[in-house]
């Protein structure tokens, strides 16, 4: 049974997808409630925002295996398409934002070793499934399956983003050359997510058109 179940769910990328994105939103839930327990605890405003930011990749995911999964969604695909990249690209914009709010805040943080280790592994983690997701995605026919392979992307892009600056609060916060490398670091990574979000728009609008004209 547990042979014909994996040999059926190898076959059907749409449940597989499902299924891995289940898995995905539970490591996600995790990391999530991690830094908002960070966040309060140290009152740290980037780790609030990262908590926020969190919670609505989560809508996001949710709303998108809720498209795939229901059959009266399905029909409206397109829709929640363009609902989930307004609400990525907005996101991502406001990120901006904490991003030097952190830089400004003079404060220093004794987070210790445990948050950069957790940091670091939900990063490679993160990374390692938005690899996956991406090669397999080219060959989906559903564009609510390339969202999601989208948001695994974004995903992996801020966690990245989080782990550096979890690291140098770790290691007694920011001296002027490593606020000169943040600075650097976090406008390419959200610039670069932006940039992500706004070709892959592009590609579900053009191909859509294509498909019209058959």
């Amino acid at each position: 049974m547990i042979k014909i179940f994996f040999k059926k769910l190898k076959k059907d990328y749409n449940k597989k997808t499902v299924i891995f994105s289940f898995l995905s939103v539970i490591a996600t839930i995790c990391f999530t409630v991690y830094n908002g327990i960070l966040g309060f605890s140290f009152g740290s405003i980037w780790h609030i925002s990262i908590f926020a930011y969190y919670v609505f990749l989560l809508l996001i995911k949710g709303i998108l295996v809720f498209g795939v999964t229901n059959k009266k969604a399905k029909s409206n695909q397109l829709r929640i398409v363009y609902t989930t990249f307004i609400m990525l690209i907005v996101m991502t914009i406001a990120m901006i934002a904490p991003a030097f709010l952190l830089l400004l805040d003079k404060r220093t943080y004794n987070l210790g070793l445990i948050p950069s280790i957790a940091s670091a592994a939900y990063t490679t983690y993160s990374i390692v499934v938005s690899i996956l997701n991406m090669k397999k995605a080219k060959s989906a026919p559903s564009p609510i399956i390339k969202q999601i392979s989208l948001v695994n992307i974004v995903n992996a892009l801020m966690s990245i983003l989080v782990l550096q600056n979890t690291l140098i609060l770790a290691n007694g916060g920011y001296t002027d050359d490593l606020k000169k490398l943040s600075i650097a670091s976090s406008v390419g990574i959200i610039v670069l997510i932006i940039i992500i979000e706004i070709h892959q728009f592009i590609m579900v609008i053009t191909k859509q058109g294509a498909f019209k004209k058959r």
